[in-house]
């Protein structure tokens, strides 16, 4: 833990900003996410799973006809997109 004079002098510092954790993504965001980034794109499951040891969401969604999956991170990144099996 930080005592309030260490955090006051890392905020004056502009450093606070980097040590703060990522803010954690929720499954509206995510769906939120693959629509913006796939228009049209259909949502039909979001799990949290985990991936390579870390915990991700993995998206179900259809986009121009065909079936895909997506690995996001808790944080919004998008891993990875494939065909979906």
């Amino acid at each position: 833990m930080f005592t309030s004079k260490q955090m006051a002098r890392a905020a004056a510092a502009g450093l606070f900003a980097l040590c703060a954790p990522a803010l954690a993504i929720d499954k509206a965001g995510v769906k939120a996410l693959i629509e913006a980034t796939y228009p049209g794109a259909k949502v039909t499951e979001i799990e949290k799973e985990t991936y390579r040891g870390k915990r991700i969401y993995e998206v179900d969604f259809r986009h121009d006809g065909k079936a895909l999956e997506a690995i996001i991170s808790l944080d919004g990144e998008i891993i990875k997109v494939q065909i979906d099996d």
